[in-house]
Formats: C-alpha cells, structure tokens, sequence
C-alpha cells in the first residue's frame, strides 16, 4: 500500500497509485442495473475514495488543478458526512483517504483523470436517482435522492465550474 492508496475503501484495498483506469472500473460497475440500494451506496462510496485520490495527484499537474482540487475536497467531504448517515453506513464511519504525499500524475494522463473523475460523477448520479424509488430504508432513500445532487457538483468542480466551494470566513 502506498501513501494514496486507501486503507480500506468498501473492502477493496490498492498497492499503487489510483489510476483513471480504476475510477472508470467503479463508473463501469454503477452501470449495472442490479444494484439495489446499499450495494450502489457502497459503490459510490468506493467511488468516491477514488476520485478524492485520483484528485489528490491531479493537484500536483499544476495550480489550476490544486485549486479545483481544494474545491472537489469540499464536495469529497459532504459527500463522506451525507453517506455516513444512510442505513447501509449506520454501523460503519466513512472516512476518506488521507493525504499524504501521493505521486504525481504523468502529462498525458492529465486530461484523462478529470474525464474519468466527470464521467464517475454523472454515472454515480444517475445511478443513484434510478435505485432511490427501490430503496427498502428511508434513510438510503434519502441519501440517494439528496446525494445525488452532491455528487453532480464533483463534476462541476473538476470542470472549474465553480470558483469555490468553501464557505467565506467573516
């Protein structure tokens, strides 16, 4: 395990730097219609920790990508808090990933992190909005329907949509 690697994100654990490859294997498996509710949680879960390491060495290509970094991390840890409160989570803390050192992404495979980061976003959306009416807990119910609008600003956070997302001191 390396310092980007998560220690356990759903049970599935990595020995080397997250890849786009493997953000795109999770986006794959939120495409499977079987999914009831907590099995889609738990794979948006795991999503999430991918995303939030595969962001953590995009932010190293330079500061264009550090400061929407900094802005995906605010939804990161939303996104851990909401999903914490669902009824598959209830006996589980969700923590994410630490951040230790981890290694930079090559040049070309810049582009194809924040595709793969946009495209996990939208298909962990859809994927929620389509199992939140099938949801047998309330609270998955919830937390797919609400979460489902979180998760959609990762996109737009990695798209530079949004200039920030932390909250202003005064």
């Amino acid at each position: 395990m390396t310092p980007d690697t998560p220690a356990d994100s759903s049970g599935t654990t990595f020995s080397e730097p997250v890849t786009p490859e493997q953000l795109r294997g999770i986006t794959e498996d939120l495409r499977t219609d079987a999914l009831d509710a907590p099995e889609a949680l738990k794979r948006v879960w795991a999503g999430v920790c991918l995303a939030r390491l595969l962001g953590l060495r995009l932010a190293l290509a330079d500061a264009k990508w550090q400061q929407r970094q900094g802005n995906a991390e605010s939804v990161e840890h939303q996104l851990a808090r909401d999903l914490g409160t669902s009824a598959t989570f209830t006996d589980t803390t969700l923590t994410l990933p630490g951040t230790a050192a981890p290694r930079p992404l090559a040049p070309d495979e810049v582009d194809d992190a924040v595709a793969a980061l946009v495209e996990f976003s939208g298909t962990a959306r859809q994927r929620m909005l389509a199992v939140a009416p099938k949801a047998s807990q309330w609270h998955d119910e919830r937390v797919l329907r609400h979460d489902s609008l979180v998760i959609a600003q990762l996109a737009a956070a990695w798209k530079g949509e949004r200039s920030s997302y932390r909250a202003e001191s005064r």
